[in-house]
C-alpha cells in the first residue's frame, strides 16, 4: 500500500510540475493593459514613427508539374520524453523491491522517455505537399508546403512567393 501511495505523490507531483510548465498568452482577461481613454490619448506622448517597411519578396509564376502529398516530421519538444520517463519511471519503481525497484525505475524512465518522444514525434506530424513547378523560364522548383485550403493540379499556373528563405504557392484565378 505505501508503494501505492508513494506513486499517486509521484504522479501528482509530476502533473502539477507540467501544468506548472504550461503558458497562457496575454490574451486572457486577467492579462489585458487597462485601456487609455480618449482624454489620456490626448495627453500621451506623440506617436512613434511608423515601423521599417517588410523585406521586399520575390514572385515568380510558373506551372504545375506534379503535386505529391509527404509527411512533415513532427515536433521533439521535450514533452512527450518527460511525461514518458517520469510514467515509466514510476512504473519501473513498483518492480521488485529495495534495490531492483531502484534499477526498474532507472530503466523505466530511460523507455519511458524513449516511448513518449517517439509517441510526441508520431502525434505531431503534419501532412503536406510537395510542389513541382515548372517556372515560366524553364527551371523547375519543388516547394513542400503544409496541406491547405487550395488544392493543386497538373497544368494549375501558379504564383511562387519567397521572402526571408520561404516560399509558398498560390494558384492563379482560371481566366
Amino acid at each position: 500500500m505505501p508503494s501505492l501511495l508513494r506513486a499517486a505523490w509521484i504522479i501528482a507531483a509530476s502533473a502539477a510540475l507540467l501544468a506548472g510548465c504550461a503558458s497562457s498568452g496575454p490574451e486572457e482577461e486577467g492579462d489585458r493593459a487597462p485601456q487609455e481613454t480618449p482624454k489620456q490619448q490626448e495627453r500621451s506622448a506623440p506617436a512613434p514613427p511608423p515601423s521599417p517597411p517588410r523585406n521586399e519578396k520575390t514572385v515568380r509564376f510558373g506551372t504545375v508539374d506534379s503535386v505529391r502529398v509527404v509527411s512533415l516530421p513532427g515536433t521533439a519538444s521535450g514533452v512527450g520524453a518527460i511525461a514518458g520517463a517520469v510514467i515509466g519511471g514510476v512504473a519501473g519503481g513498483e518492480v521488485g523491491h529495495g534495490r531492483g525497484s531502484a534499477v526498474g525505475a532507472v530503466l523505466g524512465s530511460v523507455a519511458g522517455s524513449m516511448a513518449g518522444e517517439a509517441i510526441e514525434e508520431q502525434l505531431t506530424r503534419r501532412d503536406a505537399l510537395e510542389i513541382l513547378v515548372e517556372l515560366n523560364t524553364g527551371e523547375l522548383r519543388a516547394i513542400v508546403q503544409e496541406v491547405g485550403a487550395e488544392t493543386f493540379e497538373r497544368g494549375d499556373r501558379v504564383r511562387l512567393i519567397t521572402g526571408s528563405g520561404i516560399t509558398r504557392v498560390e494558384k492563379l484565378p482560371r481566366n
